[in-house]
């Protein structure tokens, strides 16, 4: 689901959580992100079906970090 910065997953997602990008920035603190390294990860997914819940994770992440800039 998409609600501008209101994003959320539902809990059976296995797609997204279990994906290698999940992992990599679940356990982190918002703080200690970066965005360059999100941006690379967004440039680095197939434009498919498949990687959709992936980008929109991603795409939160950024957007949330503007909102804390």
């Amino acid at each position: 689901m998409a609600y501008n910065i209101n994003w959320h997953t539902r809990d059976g997602d296995t797609d997204l959580l279990q994906s290698p990008y999940y992992q990599k920035y679940a356990t982190s603190y918002i703080g200690t992100l970066d965005a360059t390294s999100i941006k690379n990860d967004i440039k680095a997914c197939f434009a498919s079906n498949e990687s959709a819940a992936v980008i929109a994770y991603l795409s939160w992440l950024l957007r949330v970090l503007a909102l804390v800039a």
